[in-house]
């Protein structure tokens, strides 16, 4: 009997051991917003102390050419997620847009719900799925606000964040009215709202009250949309600024906490909010840490985008004001949610992938003048800008202690749209179409796996992909491509911003930045072009037209572009739709327990 129990004791554990090898891996990724791949010692920063990335970096594979679809946080966010590029579903705005990123909790822009996105593909791999912080893709809340569901129709099971974005006005106090008639916006309004005034008075007595009830609630919804939406004032050639009519109003319909789709906190006190989303994540870990099926858990910090804000604990820790603390804050929390993996035995089987979803807003200050925006290392450029590095380049690190080689460092080109096609491919699942049939339609996926790149199987690309060419987009039009073929890494500008004289910025303000749509060089007549090998800050005079190597390079990315533009057709922008993109009384959420 005793050696029958030792064999049925074997067997178990052999079979156990078996079942855990065939379950596919955990999966955690963590994207900062706004974070500048200059702002972390792990890429030469040396005023800035992130001791937790270092380690990430150290442990798994860091990414130094990574790319992000756009320049800011609604398309780059939506492309991570969908392995697509935005424009292919018009979540972007366009030249003459409404916005250019989803900007209020109540309004029907969103991520069109037949995309699909990782959260569902590792749904129908019978993931259990999580988000906590920055959603910023859509709301679909219900009539009255009653529910706002956001990314629970995305695949996503359950939502503890932000359902939109912070901002400046995040940061109370605030004056409830800022309308200077000497604004040329201003008088505009005013004037407007002048007109219908006295219409609805001549025509009073030749009006039911019905009518002029109906034409007052118009008026009045006319009144509030502008007081919680934005005025754009054009600072100079190449810069504008965004200002709220009523930043009191905007803070306190917009700045909300979500669980599930109902309105926990709001305002949302936003002096250890940090903690608090990573304390949600290290819950969600511990409870589903013995789980017989994997996780993913996306945890999507709120740091580094403005208003700066910290704990006690990190207020004046770094050499760089409130914005080094709010990356020294964002690295606490990474160090966190890792050491909870290691608490619950997790770091064998998770895959932890971090990154930003653009590059640092160079132009941004707080009410004080103290400059909060981040460092994009050399290269040109920041968030809001078309093709420059600087707006796109961010941090990268893929580990999977045991799977992925340790302290290793990547060069080649890569992008957050390869995120879907590169988990699924070291998770050994199903590819997309057969994950999610309703996806068989969807298969032009713009990202591509890169787990043989990251294994080390393969010293560059793919072995059945010689090249690789990345579209640069600034809203719906196409600012550059880069192309990758052997050795050697192109980009093309077809378009090219105007900056301020000596930088590659706009001006400074809290709301300020580079519009990429405006005021930029025309280059289609003569495209420029850099060897980023030779080159990678462009610091140098681009290739000249008159050699061979332009000649081949520009000539087989123009035809590249041509025959994209003949292929793809972008729908229209849904972020310049008003019906759309326009703040919706009636979809407003409230807290009623706050």
């Amino acid at each position: 009997m005793c050696v029958a129990g030792l064999w049925c004791l074997l067997v178990l554990v052999v079979t156990t051991a078996a079942a855990t090898n065939l379950r596919p891996p955990n999966v955690l990724v963590m994207l900062a917003d706004d974070l500048g791949i200059g702002d972390l010692s792990c890429y030469g920063n040396t005023t800035i102390k992130t001791p937790n990335l270092d380690r990430l970096a150290l442990g798994g594979v860091k990414l130094t050419h990574h790319l992000a679809a756009a320049p800011l946080c609604t398309p780059s966010r939506a492309a991570l997620l969908t392995a697509r590029y935005p424009a292919r579903y018009g979540l972007v705005g366009n030249e003459s847009t409404w916005s250019i990123v989803i900007t209020n909790v109540a309004n029907r822009a969103a991520l069109p719900l037949d995309e699909v996105t990782l959260a569902t593909a590792l749904s129908a791999a019978n993931y259990t799925t999580a988000i906590v912080g920055k959603w910023h893709l859509g709301s679909h809340c219900s009539f009255l606000g009653r529910r706002c569901p956001g990314p629970l129709k995305y695949g996503f099971q359950s939502f503890f964040g932000i359902p939109t974005t912070l901002s400046i006005d995040c940061r109370g106090p605030h004056a409830f009215w800022i309308f200077s008639l000497s604004d040329p916006q201003c008088q505009m309004l005013a004037g407007s709202w002048l007109a219908v005034v006295a219409s609805v008075v001549v025509v009073a007595r030749m009006l039911g009250w019905r009518w002029r009830t109906m034409v007052l609630l118009l008026l009045l919804s006319n009144f509030l949309t502008f007081v919680v939406w934005f005025k754009i004032i054009h600072l100079s050639k190449t810069s504008f600024r965004l200002t709220r009519v009523s930043p009191w109003l905007y803070r306190l319909l917009n700045s909300l906490l979500v669980r599930d789709g109902e309105v926990v906190e709001q305002p949302i006190r936003l002096d250890g909010l940090s903690q608090r989303l990573v304390q949600e994540s290290r819950h969600f870990l511990a409870q589903h840490a013995a789980d017989h099926q994997p996780f993913f858990l996306f945890h999507s910090f709120a740091h580094v985008h403005t208003p700066m804000f910290s704990a006690p604990h990190m207020e004046g820790v770094s050499k760089h004001g409130r914005y080094g603390d709010n990356v020294e804050e964002l690295d606490e929390g990474v160090g966190s949610l890792l050491e909870a993996l290691r608490e619950h035995n997790l770091e064998e089987n998770t895959i932890v992938y971090f990154t930003s979803d653009n590059g640092a807003h160079l132009e941004a200050l707080d009410h004080e003048g103290q400059r909060i925006g981040g460092h994009n290392g050399r290269f040109k450029g920041g968030k809001l800008q078309g093709g420059p590095d600087g707006g796109i380049r961010v941090p990268g690190i893929y580990r999977w202690a045991g799977h992925l080689p340790e302290n290793v460092t990547v060069d080649t080109p890569t992008s957050l749209m390869d995120l879907m096609p590169t988990l699924l491919d070291l998770a050994d699942l199903p590819p997309l179409h057969r994950l999610v049939p309703q996806a068989a339609h969807k298969q032009e996926l713009d990202g591509v796996s890169i787990a043989r790149l990251l294994t080390g199987d393969t010293p560059d690309l793919p072995t059945d992909q010689e090249t690789r060419v990345m579209l640069h987009h600034c809203r719906q039009v196409i600012h550059a491509v880069r192309l990758t073929r052997g050795q050697h890494i192109y980009k093309m500008y077809l378009k090219k911003q105007q900056w301020f004289p000596g930088s590659t910025q706009c001006g400074w303000g809290a709301l300020t930045g580079c519009d990429c749509a405006r005021n930029i060089d025309d280059l289609s007549h003569q495209p420029e072009l850099y060897d980023l090998t030779r080159d990678p800050y462009e610091d140098h005079s681009p290739i000249s037209p008159d050699t061979d190597e332009y000649q081949d390079v520009v000539g087989f990315l123009q035809q590249y572009v041509r025959e994209w533009s003949a292929k793809v057709t972008y729908p229209p922008s849904l972020l310049n739709n008003g019906s759309l993109a326009a703040w919706l009384p009636w979809r407003q959420p409230v807290c009623l327990t706050c």
